[in-house]
């Protein structure tokens, strides 16, 4: 076992487990079991605090989030690449920063050789140049000539280390979106919460929760494949409202969430009212025989945060007020206005 628990320890954390899966309906594979195993034993603080949190609120459990808990928390291979990713950018960058100050050195170094060389010339077309003195200009012209090889050196190597900076910064970026669509990811998301609240404590956020209409009827007529393209599509469009103070994420398999910082939540109704506009506007082709496929609606909650709650209670509560759109029959917006009304 992981955590060395003996027979019987093992046993009853074992159906610990079960029961807690049981009771947020989630099925014993490999990855939530893990996920549970670890909640249940208490070691990991960190995992035990967000799934804390997570039930307070009231916030859903579902696969999609505990494989985002099981990499962000238990995957060690996905942690050892985060910190070798942080190493490796913080060494490039002082390399490239070395690279520059050893190029301005070694360039003014050139050009004290430069004025030096001059010197020497001037003096031996003034007198009669004896061996030493030739000895030391052709000495002090070699050195000049290696001086310059250098600086080229120290020139392509700081070319290096820039594009070297990019491609890391480009596998970093990675990290942060849904290779499916392309949005970003949970992971993602709580980084730019974090940076938002640390910016402005009191900064005023708004979510739009999106969840599209009987899709997993329509992954089980058409297949898992067909849904896959039209959740990019869908992702695009979702995508194409938001400008880019805001952030679209995809929360969950069929669920994607909006967060509009600096926005209230008139403006914010406005917009998820563009995005379901956008989406039910949208007409898809099956490529295998180009018939015309059932139209995509969506729902949306819109909600906005308030200071006295933690982030996992206010995306409880902006789940529930998407779930008040489904209950008034999809394809529809719906605010936590409604809710308290």
């Amino acid at each position: 076992m992981k955590y060395q628990d003996s027979l019987q320890q093992a046993s009853e954390k074992a159906a610990q487990v079960k029961a807690f899966l049981q009771h947020v309906g989630l099925a014993a594979h490999p990855v939530n079991y893990a996920v549970c195993y670890d909640y249940i034993s208490g070691y990991n603080a960190e995992l035990c605090h967000v799934i804390e949190q997570k039930l307070a609120a009231r916030a859903l459990l579902d696969d999609f989030v505990m494989a985002d808990l099981y990499s962000r928390f238990l995957a060690p291979a996905n942690k050892q690449q985060e910190q070798l990713l942080n190493d490796a950018s913080s060494m490039v960058s002082r390399m490239a920063a070395y690279s520059d100050v050893a190029a301005e050195q070694v360039d003014e170094y050139i050009q004290q050789l430069d004025v030096g060389i001059y010197q020497l010339q001037q003096f031996s077309d003034k007198q009669q140049p004896v061996p030493l003195l030739q000895q030391l200009h052709q000495q002090t012209t070699d050195f000049r000539l290696s001086q310059q090889q250098l600086k080229q050196q120290l020139l392509l190597a700081h070319q290096q280390s820039h594009q070297l900076r990019q491609e890391l910064e480009q596998v970093k970026q990675q990290r942060l979106l849904d290779p499916l669509t392309g949005l970003y990811n949970r992971f993602a998301m709580q980084n730019q919460i974090d940076l938002w609240f640390s910016e402005q404590p009191s900064r005023r956020v708004a979510a739009i929760a999106i969840n599209l209409d009987h899709f997993s009827r329509f992954n089980q007529q058409y297949g898992a494949t067909i849904g896959d393209v039209i959740l990019t599509k869908v992702a695009r469009k979702i995508s194409s409202y938001v400008q880019s103070s805001g952030l679209p994420v995809r929360s969950g398999g069929e669920e994607f969430l909006i967060l509009l910082p600096d926005v209230d939540l008139r403006s914010a109704s406005e917009i998820a009212e563009q995005v379901r506009r956008g989406v039910e506007k949208l007409r898809f082709v099956s490529s295998r025989n180009k018939t015309t496929l059932p139209k995509i609606t969506i729902s949306l909650g819109v909600s906005l945060f308030q200071h006295r709650e933690n982030w996992y209670q206010f995306l409880g509560r902006t789940a529930q007020v998407l779930q008040l759109a489904k209950q008034r029959g999809r394809n529809q917006v719906a605010s936590e206005i409604m809710l308290s009304a």
